[in-house]
């Protein structure tokens, strides 16, 4: 297809000029902003690694040590493509959530352009090449490209796949036939929404049919369907022999499973057909991994576009480009509409990039408006662009990708334990219990040192230096025989929340054992309990105080005691953190006097910290909240507080 007027000979200028036409220059323009929104702080945004993405990691693993299986069984089932495409990054980048998320990124990359061919191929040069912006910059395949999900897989093959068929048919080349039926096969290994594609294919053959159209597609159908054929085998067979295993997760998630539809199936289908007609401009998927929970597909810049290409496309219905984006997009959103949790945005995925025409149709209309001068026509579709890439970036990379419940439902704190313990493995032994290692496969997919597994009831033997990343609620008995002298650091993990839980707890409890004893920095003691070996006290993120406080028993304790550190000024406390000693980590009746407890307490700032102003305490108390009073050498009160020093 040629541009028209001075666009064609602008095209031909440039084309002299540089060799290559305007259109390509646009199009690398395009790629290159799609894979800096795709590829920036991959590894890291969004935080965490979801269990999915682990599994997927996993099964890499075994991919590299042999495995070739054609059918992955685990986590409920999953096509191979993506699995194999992760192997190659795993071995290139090792076991991180970079090397897992590479393959969404490169691919979602490069789906721009079968995007820009088959949508240019329909509708022109500037609706392909509108279409291929909008992919690049749309929140839904953002998403889906810096996760790795294998989802992102359908919309390259079925772009590819439109484009080769749409080129096949025009030039009734027969191998352009087979390599699109080739491209057709090879999708099945991608996800699991593929499965619709017959049906959309099938009405568009009668569609084309029916508009008399159908003589073109003889004999070329016949080779795609060899080529379909020839790439489906494999997975053929495997299905034939074992239709449990492919068909498994679908039967799970049917809207026609009692569980699903609750006795009620058309009220069910009724509501999810609702919900999924309103995904576009009303609310969209509420899972926080799918989507910043609730954001529709168009937001309000690209929201009047959208309706205006919808309306294009129904006035044309006639025509097969038309009618192909309608069916599409109508026939592919049916995996949501018959499963549970709809609008769902993985389920959903096969719209893509069909959908995306729409609104770059209603932008063209806009740059065709003959009532509009040139310049103006320009300027509102830029300012709808831009418009557009700014709620992006702010809706992804300024507020989704930094809210806690991202973190919490990536599984955030599970990749922070295996970070943890590779770090740790420099410094001595790790020893993880088994409930952490099997529940989140995260950690054993991240974990990249040789580590000690053990469960509540094993009698395991701790030499120091070790760190124990334990249940949290269970404090590890076998740690009592710890031969001292010996220093034990206990803390918390990082908040952990399942996607039915209402409550964060802690994933983990973290013991870090070291051989000896801090040597004394204030020898401040408390009552004849308790000595205050040494206190730390540093400026942690977010205008954080994190004090370290050492701790070590003069004598059995016969109460449970609580620290408290208090950051105060002339009008009172300004920031305090309390806690029992040993955070509930450490029972208080394992303290030995050959042994040192170490805790940190995080006293958040409110307000601006005057160091002129403000002084830093710290003491204890006992149940009763009576303070336990601080003693010189002469063991007479002094106070019921210590000042620790300001950094």
């Amino acid at each position: 297809m040629q541009l028209a007027g001075a666009d064609a000979d602008r095209d031909e200028t440039i084309k002299s000029q540089w060799g290559v036409s305007a259109p390509v220059w646009a199009l690398l323009g395009i790629v290159l902003l799609a894979a800096v929104l795709r590829f920036w702080a991959l590894g890291d945004l969004p935080p965490g690694l979801y269990r999915d993405e682990a599994f997927n990691g996993l099964d890499a693993l075994s991919v590299l040590d042999g495995n070739r299986a054609l059918f992955f069984a685990a986590n409920n089932g999953r096509e191979p493509a993506y699995i194999y495409l992760t192997a190659v990054f795993v071995s290139l980048f090792g076991r991180t959530a970079f090397a897992v998320r590479f393959a969404a990124a490169l691919v979602g990359t490069l789906t721009t352009i079968p995007v820009f061919l088959m949508a240019g191929s329909w509708f022109g040069r500037r609706v392909g090449l509108l279409t291929a912006l909008l992919w690049a910059i749309t929140v839904w395949p953002i998403q889906l490209s810096r996760i790795g999900f294998r989802a992102i897989l359908l919309p390259f093959f079925l772009a590819l796949l439109f484009w080769l068929g749409t080129e096949a048919y025009r030039r009734g080349k027969w191998w352009l036939w087979l390599v699109a039926g080739v491209v057709y096969g090879l999708s099945w290994y991608s996800y699991l929404a593929v499965r619709m594609t017959p049906l959309l294919l099938g009405l568009f053959f009668l569609y084309l049919i029916w508009q008399r159209r159908g003589r073109r597609l003889w004999p070329g159908v016949l080779w795609f369907v060899l080529g379909a054929c020839v790439a489906l085998l494999p997975m053929a067979i495997l299905f034939v022999s074992s239709p449990e295993t492919i068909l498994g997760r679908s039967g799970q998630v049917s809207v026609f499973h009692p569980d699903i539809n609750q006795g009620d199936l058309w009220g069910t289908l009724w509501q999810h057909f609702g919900r999924t007609a309103g995904m576009f401009l009303w609310r969209g998927d509420d899972i926080v991994r799918h989507n910043p929970p609730g954001r529709p597909v168009f937001d309000l810049f690209m929201a009047l576009p959208a309706i205006a290409g919808v309306i294009w496309c129904l006035l044309r219905r006639r025509q097969p480009a038309a009618a192909l984006t309608l069916l599409w997009v109508g026939v592919m959103l049916l995996p949501t509409i018959l499963a549970e949790d709809a609008p769902h945005f993985l389920r959903a995925v096969g719209v893509l990039p069909a959908v995306l025409i729409f609104p770059a149709l209603g932008l063209s209309l806009l740059l065709s408006w003959s009532k509009l001068s040139g310049a103006l026509r320009i300027t509102l579709a830029l300012l709808l662009i831009l418009g557009n890439f700014a709620l992006t970036w702010n809706a992804y990379f300024q507020t989704y990708a930094n809210q806690t419940e991202t973190s919490l439902l990536f599984e955030g704190s599970a990749r922070h334990l295996a970070e943890e313990a590779n770090t740790a493995a420099a410094n001595g032994n790790v020893i993880i219990d088994e409930r952490l290692w099997d529940g989140w496969p995260s950690i054993r997919f991240l974990t990249d040192v040789a580590v000690t597994l053990t469960d509540a009831e094993q009698n395991v033997s701790v030499m120091p230096p070790a760190t124990v990343f334990a249940w949290p609620f269970e404090p590890p008995s076998y740690l009592t025989d710890v031969a001292g002298p010996v220093t034990v650091a206990v803390a918390s993990g990082p908040l952990a929340r399942g996607d039915l839980d209402d409550t964060a707890l802690p994933l983990y409890a973290r013991y870090t054992l070291q051989p000896g004893m801090v040597a004394a920095h204030s020898g401040v003691n408390f009552g004849d309990m308790l000595e205050l070996h040494g206190a730390d006290v540093a400026f942690s993120a977010d205008d954080t105080l994190a004090v370290t406080l050492t701790w070590q028993p003069l004598d059995a304790l016969q109460d449970d005691v609580s620290v408290f550190v208090q950051l105060v000024d002339a009008q009172g406390i300004v920031a305090q953190d309390d806690a029992p000693l040993g955070r509930g980590l450490w029972p208080q009746a394992w303290l030995r006097q050959d042994m040192q407890l170490q805790q940190t307490h995080h006293i958040v700032l409110t307000a601006p910290f005057d160091k002129e102003e403000q002084q830093l305490i710290v003491g204890l108390y006992r149940p009763n909240g009576n303070r336990i009073p601080v003693l010189d050498e002469a063991k007479r009160e002094i106070d019921d507080y210590w000042q620790l020093q300001l950094p």
